[in-house]
């Protein structure tokens, strides 16, 4: 499987340059078809109401792209971390056993010592491989936010630079804050509704209605719009 990779700035983006994109082309197509003296109102309208269907759609699949690529990332970035039990998800029930036993010892010790012990277990643990201990240490440093143990540890063991703040910034994007809100809302916000829209929900079911009719209440609550 290939590895997701980091994702570019926004004006190197391909889902936010699809989303520009789209914008630019409804605008154009939509002005052509209001240009188009051979057509009839009602006509544009459906057609201009489609077109920005269509935008709208593109927007919409253009971010779930994005979000999509942004989860996988994270999800990569996290994984090199060892965190969580570790128990395979085909180990026999026996040494799942064990490996739990031995993560809630070894948790149980986390949890009562102080920062600077933590370190301590964490520099044991590497020197004497013992997976458990480290695993406990680690999840500990994430689950409390202690930063500096997550950095040193991904300083000295991953070829990944800036690991935490690109963590960081794909967490806050993917929970709609941090400084890539405003790209976002600026690419995949749909262009604001024209009135060809609006008009065509209203006529569409009625065949001789064209834009802008009021329509005619023909009973209570039943507006009818056009075969006057």
């Amino acid at each position: 499987m290939a590895i997701p990779q980091p994702l570019p700035h926004a004006n190197d983006d391909p889902n936010h340059l699809a989303a520009r994109a789209s914008k630019a082309t409804f605008t154009t197509a939509a002005q052509a078809v209001r240009a188009n003296p051979n057509i009839s109102n009602r006509l544009k309208a459906q057609q201009v109401s489609d077109l920005y269907d269509t935008h709208v759609q593109e927007t919409a699949q253009a971010y779930e792209q994005l979000t999509n690529r942004r989860r996988a990332r994270l999800d990569y970035l996290e994984s090199l971390v060892p965190v969580g039990t570790g128990i395979p998800a085909d180990a026999t029930a026996a040494d799942k056993a064990v490996l739990m036993t031995a993560f809630r010892a070894a948790w149980d010790t986390v949890k009562d010592t102080d920062r600077d012990g933590r370190a301590r277990l964490l520099a044991e643990a590497e020197r004497f491989d013992d997976d458990a201990m480290r695993r406990a240490v680690l999840t500990f440093a994430l689950d409390n936010a202690e930063t500096p143990t997550i950095r040193g540890w991904t300083a000295m063991h991953l070829d990944q630079k800036g690991y935490l703040d690109e963590v960081g910034g794909l967490r806050e994007a993917l929970a709609g804050r941090g400084i890539d809100r405003a790209w976002d809302m600026q690419d995949f916000k749909p262009l604001p509704k024209p009135q060809e829209a609006y008009d065509w929900r209203l006529i569409a079911d009625s065949p001789h209605a064209q834009p802008g009719d009021t329509g005619r209440m023909v009973s209570p609550g039943v507006i009818q719009y056009g075969g006057r």
